[in-house]
């Protein structure tokens, strides 16, 4: 299995070139995303055609990890004979965008369904979501081989309760988790602090942690002595591009 970083930027950045939250996984002959933040459909085309994603899979109802979906639906529409990849996400997702967009059935082309607490096969892979504290209906999520063979992905999308993630994970998966509040929590139960976050990597014995939706104020060196003091496998930041080989 194969992860490319396509954008990891949280809400908002000054780097320009740097996307929102959107994760590519390949594996066999499925390719799937998880969230879809803004700058996504047009980064996206570096790695593969959105014609080539079976799957989208949306953690939250926060722009920064969703509103890209317009772009796509629009190329779905206009562009690809009303065939996109198919929409897992929460529940009031499509509701709320038809409205944003005047239109009830905005979202139809992107085939799929509500999100809840359990497993789902997409292709060559199965897709575990588990709800985290963040906003209401806020999701993680495992992807691993379909077969059960090797290791899997775990995403953290935004989480505010480390110990959340812990049911996700198996040993030896690599888990990509939120850091944003780098070293210093100024609110509880939104987001993670890059110790938290290596906590939980070393609770569930993974192999790698990618800490990921990193503010740019944050100060990163500070951020891996905090997340070294607790975790002592790799640990490495996400940067758009970045490929990561799980096996």
């Amino acid at each position: 299995m194969k992860l490319t970083v396509v954008g990891c930027a949280p809400s908002y950045t000054n780097q320009p070139g740097h996307s929102s939250s959107a994760y590519l996984v390949e594996h066999g002959s499925t390719r799937i995303v998880l969230d879809f933040g803004q700058g996504s459909f047009s980064e996206l085309w570096r790695y593969c055609s959105p014609a080539d994603v079976s799957a989208i899979a949306i953690s939250h109802m926060h722009a920064d990890h969703n509103v890209d979906l317009i772009p796509l639906r629009h190329w779905a529409r206009y562009e690809n004979r009303g065939y996109g990849p198919a929409l897992f996400a929460p529940t009031e997702l499509r509701q709320r965008f038809g409205a944003f967009q005047s239109d009830p059935g905005f979202l139809e082309d992107l085939r799929g369904g509500p999100l809840d607490a359990g497993s789902f096969m997409v292709g060559d892979v199965r897709i575990t979501a588990g709800r985290v504290a963040h906003i209401p209906d806020s999701f993680a999520f495992r992807v691993a081989p379909a077969d059960g063979s090797g290791p899997g992905l775990v995403y953290s999308g935004d989480c505010g309760v480390a110990r959340d993630l812990v049911p996700l994970i198996r040993a030896g998966d690599t888990l990509l988790c939120e850091a944003a509040f780098g070293t210093e929590r100024p609110i509880p139960g939104i987001h993670l602090t890059a110790d938290e976050a290596a906590s939980v990597a070393d609770r569930g014995s993974a192999a790698r942690l990618i800490l990921t939706h990193v503010l740019d104020r944050n100060d990163r060196p500070r951020m891996l002595e905090a997340a070294r003091s607790v975790y002592g496998a790799g640990i490495e930041f996400a940067e758009p591009g970045m490929t990561v080989d799980i096996r």
